[in-house]
């Protein structure tokens, strides 16, 4: 039940900030511009060494890139070093979101596909390699410049910091070192009102788009 409405709340704010023909019209100049990248002789940089990696076995509802995508993500997004927060590495933060998406509705979880791939291989256009390839510098200062960006770009960041960070916090053991004992909204049995607005208004983000 937590998984489905985590994946109401990412679904809410995919559509919030995808409305589908921005989103058609985005894929085609993204596809368009990793299409100048490869003509202009750098299609190699668009390769990575995990791509002759396999996902996991249990991992059946990723594809092998997002699989690596939100492995690489997991490592950046949350880092645990010097503090009581338990490592990500020791939480099923990958298989966590597998479960959020298989919970999105079918149209949606392709065009939320087509979204990751696009936000992996655009690093190739401003940092010289794929997202799955950047150093922890590198990748949390591409996920700050989309955060940054025009509407598709922050919606994008958004969502899969959403999905990583629900991942990791929704597991039972991570709780214990920050004294959390578990949802109010489960103690007290509060219904889900919805989300609040992604950051900066859609009309701004028209504007920047």
């Amino acid at each position: 039940m937590k998984s489905q409405l985590q994946a109401r709340r990412i679904s809410a704010m995919w559509q919030q900030g995808m409305a589908r023909r921005r989103f058609l019209k985005w894929g085609l100049l993204g596809s368009a511009g990793v299409a100048a990248v490869a003509a202009g002789g750098f299609a190699l940089l668009r390769r990575s060494p995990l791509d002759q990696q396999s996902s996991p076995a249990w991992a059946k509802g990723l594809s092998d890139a997002e699989y690596h995508l939100f492995n690489r993500a997991r490592q950046v997004l949350l880092p645990v070093d010097g503090t009581a927060l338990l490592p990500s590495e020791q939480v099923p933060v990958v298989q966590n979101v597998q479960t959020l998406l298989g919970h999105l509705h079918p149209l949606t979880r392709k065009e939320v596909a087509s979204g990751l791939g696009l936000f992996d291989n655009a690093a190739v256009l401003t940092r010289g390699s794929r997202f799955v390839d950047l150093n922890d510098e590198d990748a949390r200062a591409y996920f700050d410049s989309w955060g940054q960006g025009n509407v598709i770009q922050r919606t994008l960041a958004t969502v899969i910091k959403q999905l990583v960070y629900s991942a990791y916090w929704q597991d039972p053991v991570t709780w214990p070192p920050t004294e959390f004992d578990g949802p109010v909204s489960d103690k007290w049995g509060l219904a889900y009102l919805g989300n609040a607005p992604l950051p900066e208004s859609v009309a701004d983000g028209e504007a920047r788009a």
